[in-house]
């Protein structure tokens, strides 16, 4: 498992990298992504260290689950061209933020339990997110090659990340009854985290905010 983390971490660091390095020539949404990304690598490193000292670090997956969807949504606010659509996604964080807290006070606290029903809420919101905004990527065609649009590749991994990692949250009870082992989940999950990574770091190495397309 150790590997593993380790992989992890490379991967994460390598995006922190890229998005430092390029940091001025980013646009926004990709300076929060940066943002993002460094603030994961924050309480990554102290999730270990309380699983190892406490042998629980419930709490920063508490953390984890609402940084992540505040920094993801107002992303996705910069992306979007309607100003509702823009307003409801910013609105939406106060509303996930009360969910957070209500969720982790009373139902499943921050020390004793995983946050599973914030993320399945916030999984699915980041594929609604992506989903219109691949929409709007086929109503609004910018003239740029689409596999060299920052916006894709970051909208791929949302999409693909916040779906299987539903599935793969949503099938916990089905892997317990079938006895696949926390080994298989554990896969799964950390694979889901490389893809996300590395995905992110291609985007972080497209965008550029000096180059200006127009659509088709």
């Amino acid at each position: 498992m150790s590997k593993l983390i380790s992989i992890h971490l490379i991967l994460l660091g390598i995006a922190i990298a890229i998005g430092m390095v390029r940091y001025r020539r980013l646009t926004i949404p990709f300076r929060l992504l940066t943002f993002l990304l460094l603030v994961t690598l924050i309480l990554e490193t102290l999730g270990i260290i309380l699983a190892r000292k406490y042998n629980n670090n419930h709490i920063i997956y508490h953390f984890e689950c609402i940084s992540g969807y505040i920094f993801y949504a107002l992303i996705y606010a910069h992306f979007f061209y309607n100003k509702t659509t823009k307003n409801l996604i910013r609105f939406s964080v106060i509303i996930i933020l009360i969910l957070f807290f209500i969720n982790a006070i009373f139902i499943q606290p921050f020390t004793k339990s995983f946050p599973t029903y914030i993320y399945l809420l916030t999984d699915a919101l980041y594929v609604i997110f992506s989903l219109c905004l691949f929409k709007q990527m086929l109503q609004h065609p910018l003239e740029q090659n689409i596999s060299r649009q920052s916006m894709f590749w970051f909208n791929i991994s949302i999409l693909f990340f916040s779906t299987t990692m539903f599935l793969n949250l949503g099938l916990l009870n089905y892997y317990a009854e079938h006895k696949w082992g926390k080994d298989l989940i554990y896969l799964l999950w950390v694979g889901n985290f490389y893809l996300l990574y590395i995905l992110n770091s291609v985007s972080l190495l497209l965008d550029n905010k000096e180059i200006k397309v127009d659509n088709a």
